[in-house]
């Protein structure tokens, strides 16, 4: 994190996570279409976690084998591994495709991240497909836009 202001974006996002999920093994889900995007938020989260002396663990689901249409054996694996560890913490999984309808229920809490990300012209298509047919988006507990990555800002997009 590299000033106050992040600081107190990521400081208040422990709170929320915290106020619901304080104890026990936590799993938390950063979704991006931007894998350097996701990485950083989950990287800075783990640090504003650890700097409330709380256990923060950090994993990456990026590559094909994450794609909404193959198989997440790997990825379920790590999470269960992780919840079968003694004691409190939480695991930060940064990735795309992690609010897939299959993956939904794995999560403690949901992040999802947007802003001007460059992509490639097919992973533009399989982004554009999967938020039409999935709306991954509505799945979010948390939403960040994170076009400036050094000042994330939290979406409030509720209706009511």
């Amino acid at each position: 994190m590299t000033d106050t202001s992040a600081t107190a974006v990521f400081d208040a996002l422990v709170a929320d996570i915290t106020q619901h999920y304080g104890r026990g093994r936590i799993l938390v889900a950063i979704e991006g279409p931007s894998a350097e995007a996701t990485a950083r938020f989950a990287d800075d989260l783990a640090g504003a976690i650890r700097a409330q002396g709380r256990s923060a663990n950090r994993a990456s689901a990026h590559g094909d084998a994450y794609r909404p249409d193959e198989d997440d054996t790997a990825l379920r694996a790590t999470l269960a591994e992780f919840r079968k560890e003694d004691g409190d913490g939480y695991l930060l999984v940064d990735g795309r495709f992690l609010l897939s309808p299959r993956l939904r229920g794995a999560w403690h809490f949901r992040v999802w991240l947007e802003g001007d990300v460059p992509l490639s012209p097919e992973s533009y298509a399989e982004q554009v497909k999967y938020v039409r047919d999935e709306a991954p988006r509505g799945q979010a507990d948390a939403i960040f836009d994170v076009t400036t990555p050094d000042a994330p800002k939290r979406i409030w997009s509720d209706s009511c």
